[in-house]
């Protein structure tokens, strides 16, 4: 994998692949990807809580809440810039017609 992929997704390089035709069905399927990763994660933290909550475990608990949180979190990230490519695709067709 490529290390660049790894930086961060809104820099000038995100931007300006953002526009590319090619590239933006890409970024937009490793979008969607990612965020159900992400997406399946808040899900079992979700579940977790409750199965530790049950169990007696207040640490675990805990943990799973954080999990939970920071998911969420990176779920509306990666939701937004699959909207941004959508908006962006929207408008390059609407141009072009």
């Amino acid at each position: 994998m490529n290390l660049k992929e790894f930086g961060d997704l809104n820099n000038e390089r995100f931007l300006r692949e953002a526009f590319d035709a090619k590239c933006q069905r890409k970024l937009t399927r490793a979008a969607r990807l990612r965020r159900n990763v992400y997406l399946a994660l808040f899900f079992i933290g979700f579940f977790c809580i409750f199965i530790a909550g049950l169990s007696g475990w207040v640490l675990l608990s805990v943990l799973s809440l954080f999990l939970t949180t920071l998911s969420l979190v990176v779920v509306a990230k990666y939701d937004t810039q699959v909207f941004f490519l959508k908006i962006i695709a929207e408008k390059g067709e609407n141009s072009e017609a």
